[in-house]
């Protein structure tokens, strides 16, 4: 099957400083490298936000992102008239960005997607989102991340591509990335450098015979192989290597998920590429396991890697060791003055709202209380939306006033994204993460036994500290 190089992208009304032009040139070098088609892609965004805010005008969702669908297509042919060296083709969907852009990428399919990233790190994308973190998870070919710039270069701009800088720790799942790479660039003359960093004073004799054995493996298949061993901080050290040998891109492979200390501190390639200038090519391994079935050699222990002892010990945390127990709930009946009444006693940011029963039907957190601004879709003004709707500023006063009557059960977010008792922090990182989430109840037979907090990972983070 024809493979394509996917490079996402937002029109200019979205993206008006274009940083996500700036993966176009990576993915039309690669492209030309490959001998394959262009696929410029784009994801029309129908949320909830944007469904509210059609109904509120009298319009009708799926007609307007269908028009929508129609323009961007436009919008994206104009700007593939500025690429000429390789064919170029578009595909537009319609949905949530992240899986949107995996589905393209796995239905093509696509050798390689070329994306740009603001390279935020650890708490920082934790809290704020990425629609590039996200779509790596679900994206079965590499991925190469590359950091936005302004002003954005052309679609024509020439790049380097080589040498290519690959980080290894001796594990198999590091040899993949240089699979990858010959896969993605070709392996006939492709330049690579291998390099390992270890602890300042380790023994460096072992690694040097491992290198230079696996670069006389990687020469014979007609690549061109320098390797290298060195000390100090892994991340530092990988971006400075890279800018020293003038880098075209540094692979790396990654599990695709996110254990607590990656969702908090965030992942090595994750600070590589908040260090480096230059792409990231993210590779997942062919057979990805969860981060506690993985086998960590003791070197990795030893250095105090992402996978060391003290990692292991917190991932081997459940739902139960750290969630808040017992939770303080409401009524789907409780009117809102009664829910924030109960929030502000007890210095909480959401309640579980249960019924007669017991059983969750509901959760309220101060999200939903406060007039939030929120984008106006596909405009650069922004308006506030208050209960789900939106309205004008002047409204605000008196739609607080009405709100004091208004019923648990109108405001409250139904169905509840919850986990059990033995989910572990690991999974609980990774739901906050993919549904942006701040408070996640922990249930036992559809009953409220806890609530786990963004919070709470990070007391978790400061007792392991």
């Amino acid at each position: 099957m024809a493979q394509h190089v996917l490079v996402p992208i937002l029109p200019t009304y979205l993206d008006p400083d274009r940083v996500t032009h700036c993966a176009i040139p990576y993915g039309r070098a690669i492209a030309a490298r490959q001998r394959v088609p262009l696929v410029l892609g784009s994801v029309v965004e129908l949320g909830d936000y944007l469904r509210s805010f059609l109904e509120a005008e009298g319009e009708r969702a799926q007609e307007l992102a269908r028009r929508w669908a129609a323009e961007r297509e436009e919008a994206l042919r104009r700007l593939a008239q500025a690429i000429t060296d390789v064919p170029v083709e578009i595909e537009v969907r319609v949905g949530d960005p992240a899986r949107q852009i995996a589905a393209m990428a796995n239905e093509l399919p696509a050798s390689v997607v070329a994306m740009t990233s603001h390279a935020r790190v650890g708490i920082s994308r934790l809290l704020v989102g990425s629609v590039t973190f996200s779509a790596v998870q679900r994206i079965g070919c590499p991925v190469l991340v590359v950091r936005a710039r302004t002003p954005a270069p052309a679609p024509n701009t020439m790049v380097t591509l080589t040498p290519v800088l690959v980080p290894l720790d001796g594990s198999p799942l590091a040899e993949e990335s240089i699979d990858a790479v010959a896969r993605v660039l070709g392996a006939d003359g492709l330049a690579l450098h291998l390099l390992h960093v270890q602890a300042a004073g380790a023994e460096s004799r072992d690694w040097e015979a491992y290198l230079q054995s696996l670069a006389q493996r990687l020469t014979s298949q007609g690549m061109a192989v320098t390797w290298s061993v060195r000390q100090g901080h892994v991340a530092e050290t990988i971006a400075r290597a890279a800018a020293e040998m003038k880098a075209g891109l540094i692979a790396m492979a990654t599990h695709g998920r996110s254990g607590i200390r990656r969702a908090l501190l965030g992942s090595t390639a994750e600070h590589v590429l908040h260090d480096a200038r230059v792409p990231l090519l993210l590779v997942r391994p062919s057979a990805v396991k969860r981060p506690e079935e993985v086998a960590v050699p003791p070197a990795a222990v030893s250095a105090g890697g992402e996978g060391s002892e003290v990692d292991a010990r917190r991932l081997t945390l459940r739902a139960r060791d750290v969630m808040t127990s017992p939770v303080v709930t409401v009524s789907p009946d409780d009117t809102l003055e009664q829910v924030v009444r109960s929030m502000l006693e007890h210095g909480i940011g959401a309640v579980p709202v249960v019924d007669q029963d017991g059983r969750l039907v509901g959760i309220i957190t101060e999200r939903d209380l406060m007039a939030q601004e929120q984008g106006v879709p596909f405009s650069v003004y922004r308006a506030p939306q208050l209960f789900g709707h939106w309205l004008p500023p002047e409204g605000l006063e008196e739609i607080y006033g009405l709100g004091r009557a208004i019923k648990a059960r109108e405001v409250m977010r139904s169905p509840v994204i919850t986990v059990g008792e033995d989910a572990t922090v690991s999974e609980i990182a990774q739901l906050m993460l993919e549904k942006e989430r701040e408070h996640i109840p922990v249930v036992r037979d559809g009953q409220v036994v806890g609530i786990v907090t963004r919070r709470d990972l990070l007391k978790l983070m400061a007792r392991s500290a």
